[in-house]
């Protein structure tokens, strides 16, 4: 006697729109990015972010780098001392042909868009037209995807993407954020 099968499907569920289950959006950049972009330029992406509650500008999107960096120009702008950082065990490499051993390391608060995360930052004092270079870890943590052609930052958030267009500019380093009364300007 040949054995019988019988399948039996579930009803299926409706599913409300908040459950869902939720497929992140693509990154992808296109003409309508270059708006205001000046083209056949080879700039480098530099933005401006909040740290430690300034808006910090000249911060460099630096793909090839492992580490964050802040300059201790920034570093003493941001109003913190040798005394605020904790030993930094290894040295630098790439800023020149030596090792670069940094002054130590700080901790502190970044804001991009909506998104917030602590970010340690190596501190060096070194010459540099930047306050801050961001890496590849800070990169990596917020699943950003820079493009120096379209001068832009895009980034996951829970349900959306966010951009950070890049900034060419030139204002003061350092300025509060509109949010944060009764704070002085630092030049």
């Amino acid at each position: 006697m040949p054995l019988a099968v019988h399948a039996i499907q579930a009803p299926q569920k409706q599913r409300t729109p908040s459950k869902q289950p939720h497929k992140p959006p693509s990154i992808i950049f296109n003409d309508s990015n270059l708006i205001g972009v000046t083209l056949l330029h080879s700039d480098p992406l530099v933005i401006e972010l909040h740290v430690n509650r300034f808006v910090v500008e000249r911060v460099f999107i630096d793909q090839g780098s492992t580490s964050e960096v802040m300059y201790y120009e920034a570093f003493i702008k941001l109003g913190f001392n040798q005394s605020d950082l904790s030993p930094a065990l290894h040295p630098l490499f790439g800023f020149n042909t030596n090792p670069e051993y940094p002054l130590g390391k700080i901790t502190l608060p970044v804001r991009a868009g909506s998104r917030t995360m602590d970010v340690v930052f190596l501190v060096i004092k070194l010459p540099s037209p930047y306050n801050i270079i961001m890496g590849q870890t800070w990169l990596h943590a917020i699943q950003a995807v820079p493009s120096t052609y379209h001068q832009l930052l895009c980034f996951l958030t829970q349900y959306d993407i966010e951009q950070i267009c890049g900034s060419r500019h030139s204002a003061p380093a350092f300025c509060p954020p509109p949010e944060i009364p009764n704070r002085n300007i630092l030049d």
